[in-house]
């Protein structure tokens, strides 16, 4: 982890120490696991063991669902949802049989153009997507809530609300006669709302999912829910402060660097 990197991360750690730490449960993201890319988006296998294993002795994993419903409930900071997005196939083979074993309810946010093609949702074999009979095998455990993530993952702000719709209605149709349910859930792809969005995705799903932690309201606005991203350079120590505040700092940061002005 670069220096820069780490100093973020650590004053962030700080200030959140400092700031009331936001309320309600909290939602992880997780893209890949042991994925070798070196991306931020992925985690260490050993990494993402212990995070698992300190969840299981300290928090409360639930699906998204009871998150929603138990949002206002005091103590429910300690309620934990995980999350995966875009869809893959180390999912399946790596983070799923340790999910499996614990128990662990989980949401995939699937991109849908990847899953249908094989086409991979990255820069090298290594981000290969998850496959629809891979998908089945993971919900018929009764862990998985599926939930949509468009269809080509286009950053939305560059979209007009046909365009929107279009790559929403793609998405759910696709899932729908693959997998047989109909998603209920959303998250935007990178995590950034825009105006001409937001209706589409309010009239279809019951959620939808942002990027980051900002918000210090206790009301649930469950169009508006915010996620706290599990990094490579998180390892062990920063996973626990996330967890605590968000690093809102950070996000402050990143949101700034992609030009982000939203929710």
């Amino acid at each position: 982890m670069s220096p820069g990197r780490t100093a973020v991360k650590a004053v962030s750690a700080l200030t959140d120490a400092v700031l009331p730490r936001p309320p309600g449960p909290r939602i992880l993201i997780y893209h890949q696991v042991d994925a070798g890319l070196r991306r931020q988006m992925e985690v260490r296998l050993e990494d993402f063991r212990r995070q698992l294993d300190w969840l299981s002795a300290n928090r409360q994993v639930v699906d998204l669902g009871e998150a929603l419903v138990r949002w206002a409930e005091p103590g429910s900071e300690r309620l934990v949802v995980l999350s995966f997005d875009d869809g893959y196939r180390d999912t399946y083979t790596t983070a799923f049989p340790l999910l499996h074993e614990l128990g662990f309810s989980f949401t995939l946010y699937l991109a849908t153009e990847s899953i249908e093609t094989g086409v991979p949702l990255g820069p090298a074999e290594k981000a290969e997507p998850l496959s629809w009979d891979q998908i089945g095998t993971m919900l018929a455990s009764g862990l998985v809530t599926i939930g949509a993530h468009t269809h080509r993952h286009r950053d939305l702000r560059q979209l007009s609300v046909d365009e929107v719709d279009e790559e929403l209605g793609t998405s759910d149709d696709l899932i729908e006669s693959r997998l047989g349910v109909r998603p209920a859930h959303f998250a935007y792809p990178w995590g950034f709302w825009s105006p001409s969005s937001d209706r589409p995705v309010t009239d279809r799903y019951s959620s939808a999912a942002l990027a980051g932690s900002r918000r210090a309201t206790r009301d649930l606005e469950p169009h508006l829910l915010h996620r706290y991203p599990v990094q490579l350079s998180d390892g062990f120590r920063f996973f626990q402060a996330r967890l605590r505040g968000g690093l809102r700092l950070e996000e402050i940061v990143r949101r700034r660097l992609k030009g982000y002005k939203g929710p």
